[in-house]
């Protein structure tokens, strides 16, 4: 079985993805990750099993940090370096409109292997424009709590104490979030191409005008040439 769908270079292509925006994305997954899982060893009675895998709880304890850290000048550099994308990205998030309603209410269907008209989708379709909203809602409050967590002594004790519940519930929502993202960007059948994408920065041309119609025009289509 076939997860992720070949690389077909010997087709037309077109750039989703730019070096920094493929930069942020794998950083920003491993460095989650790894605060994921010494997180759960360190909070999670049930998971310290985990903590052997970084040399214990006191290794797992600085790999937590480590990773928290290199999380944020990853997204630093990807607010910095990045920014016009980054602006395109929230515009992109901000033209949410009928075409996307229409696509998270039909899309469950296609999820189950039905066939479903999906009307044309911009950049990021409906799905991706919600899980844009979410995930970095949840990252940066999981950064702000974590830096109040580690350093209590500067911050009121009302703050400290609110920031480990936000810290838990930000953690299970970015977790859900990046599981789910992670199937349907690269695992789930007909959108597997994404992959690539984020891969490669790439995708097959005709797979981009499919997927995200309004943009492939808007971006290599008749409305970017101008007729």
């Amino acid at each position: 079985m076939q997860w992720i769908p070949e690389y077909k270079g010997d087709v037309p292509r077109v750039e989703r993805f730019n070096f920094l925006s493929r930069f942020t994305h794998w950083g920003h997954t491993v460095t989650f990750l790894l605060c994921l899982f010494t997180g759960l060893a360190l909070f999670l009675d049930s998971a310290d099993w985990l903590a052997a895998i970084f040399g214990g709880f006191h290794g797992a304890g600085l790999v937590h940090r480590i990773a928290a850290v290199a999380m944020t000048i990853v997204v630093a550099i990807f607010v910095v370096g990045n920014f016009k994308v980054l602006i395109a990205w929230i515009k992109d998030i901000l033209r949410f409109g009928l075409n996307d309603i229409i696509f998270i209410m039909k899309f469950p269907f296609e999820f189950l292997g039905f066939k479903v008209k999906i009307p044309p989708q911009t950049k990021f379709n409906g799905g991706e424009k919600g899980n844009s909203m979410l995930t970095p809602t949840a990252v940066i409050f999981l950064i702000l709590s974590g830096y109040i967590m580690w350093f209590p002594a500067i911050f009121p004790a009302g703050l400290v104490r609110l920031a480990y519940p936000i810290h838990d519930i930000s953690m299970v929502l970015a977790t859900f979030m990046v599981c789910m993202h992670g199937y349907l960007g690269s695992f789930h059948p007909g959108s597997g191409e994404s992959f690539w994408g984020m891969w490669k920065g790439t995708v097959r041309e005709d797979w981009a005008e499919h997927h995200h119609k309004t943009w492939y025009d808007e971006t290599y289509g008749d409305k970017a040439s101008g007729e």
